[in-house]
């Protein structure tokens, strides 16, 4: 089935998947993308009749879809914890599985989950070792749903006004033309991810980058694995593909 530039959502039966589709939906509505949804016998007539969309039903497991979806959607949105999933800190299988194998954006969403895309979208950057593939899809989501846009950094031991000086140059590098003409930038003294973690409360969706085109070659950054675990928002992870110097202001992938 094609799903090209959908937001594509995988759906258990779960009340967090049911969860993630009604975000995966708003989403969808807010940028003016279509709307697929891969689910399996679990999943109720009456939830499909709300959610609507595109449906593909698979037999038994979600992940392998979702990852041959996910090389041509704009993202892909999974719950953190589905059906049998132990009631752990941990992701579970299915996620898992997406995360390691997705050729483009995975968005993860923690088990309790509100309509919350009035609230800025949240980039995490780490301005020496940027991810442009993430930069491009922060900066896509936000213009496309409207919402404002916030660049989280880390001073590093530099000075907030020279950790600001230089995320502009890495925006303007990695954008070109395509750089907003507002959008907040935020020095943290702390480290990234704990600054990332204090701000989830106040994000609509929280974005980072991995630094690998396949996330199984460096099994994520342990970063990365701990906000996925704590956030109280969702967390989007994008697969880099091209190093900074490389970046033209062409799509995500």
């Amino acid at each position: 089935m094609d799903f090209t530039d959908h937001v594509v959502v995988g759906v258990d039966g779960s009340s967090t998947s049911i969860a993630a589709a009604v975000w995966a939906r708003d989403i969808a509505r807010a940028g003016h993308w279509p709307l697929g949804i891969v689910y399996t016998q679990g999943m109720a007539p009456d939830v499909r009749e709300m959610l609507g969309g595109t449906l593909m039903c698979v037999e038994s497991m979600l992940a392998p879809a979702l990852v041959q979806a996910s090389r041509t959607a704009a993202m892909v949105v999974v719950a953190f914890r589905g059906q049998g999933s132990p009631v752990l800190p941990i992701v579970d299988a299915a996620a898992e599985a997406v995360l390691q194998e997705a050729a483009g954006p995975v968005v993860v969403l923690p088990s309790t989950t509100w309509n919350t895309l009035e609230r800025p979208l949240v980039l995490g950057l780490d301005a020496e070792r940027p991810s442009p593939a993430s930069i491009r899809f922060a900066v896509s989501v936000a213009g496309r749903t409207g919402a404002r846009l916030k660049v989280i950094v880390d001073d590093k031991g530099q000075g907030p006004d020279r950790a600001r000086l230089q995320t502009v140059q890495v925006l303007t590098r990695v954008l070109g033309s395509d750089l907003p003409e507002t959008f907040d930038v935020e020095v943290s003294a702390h480290e990234l991810t704990d600054a990332l973690l204090a701000k989830a409360s106040e994000a609509s969706l929280t974005v980072v980058g991995s630094q690998h085109a396949r996330r199984s070659t460096e099994r994520e950054r342990s970063e990365n694995r701990l906000l996925l675990r704590l956030s109280t928002s969702p967390v989007a992870v994008v697969a880099n593909t091209v190093e900074v110097g490389q970046a033209d202001g062409s799509a995500t992938r």
